[in-house]
């Protein structure tokens, strides 16, 4: 009986080794079936038992989901909010939607320039500091903002800003520029990180 129990025991082992971690969709459970035949006794021993048969049922590991890739500039739609003025400064909510049927992920800041009507750079808005850029991952229809601010005085001098400028915007990691349907004053603008 000791000789029948080692080969099963080989088998439950191995079975129990041979899975492995993949990506691909669940498989449905796999059945191994082993049938052992004893070894044969010699004549003056008892009987030879019957066959032993053992099933080992396996599932295989659930898969693994795969890491959202960055946002494209085709995963992406570009729209401002409404100029929203409080005393001399002036702020625009940015916003990036997931417009793709999978995940993906933004990083980062924003590109933003505030050009002329012919499409002249007037200034590139600096980057706001922030502590950290959040890694934000975005399903389908999901939503990340940014904002600009800017102020409609020179705030060096205290006359009017100079020049306003129609804000042109860039997702992060994008390379397609959206013009966006405002005009801002040039005068100390600054743009947010994506959150």
């Amino acid at each position: 009986m000791k000789l029948i129990a080692l080969p099963l025991l080989a088998v439950a082992v191995l079975a129990g080794c041979s899975a492995e971690r993949t990506t691909t969709p669940a498989a449905p459970a796999s059945t191994v079936t082993v049938t052992a035949t004893p070894p044969s006794v010699s004549a003056a021993a008892t009987p030879p038992a019957a066959p032993a048969t053992v099933t080992v049922t396996g599932t295989p590991n659930a898969p693994t989901p795969e890491a959202a890739g960055p946002c494209t500039d085709d995963d992406l739609q570009v729209t401002n909010g409404t100029l929203e003025s409080a005393n001399t400064q002036r702020h625009v909510i940015l916003s990036f939607k997931n417009t793709s049927t999978h995940s993906c992920t933004l990083v980062g800041y924003p590109g933003a320039d505030l050009v002329t009507p012919a499409g002249g750079v007037l200034i590139n808005v600096p980057r706001r500091p922030a502590n950290a850029a959040p890694h934000l991952t975005l399903n389908p229809n999901e939503v990340a903002t940014a904002d600009v601010t800017a102020y409609a005085i020179d705030t060096a001098t205290g006359n009017a800003c100079p020049r306003w400028g129609n804000l042109v915007v860039t997702p992060p990691n994008g390379f397609v520029s959206h013009p966006m349907s405002v005009d801002m004053p040039i005068c100390t603008a600054s743009i947010s990180t994506v959150g």
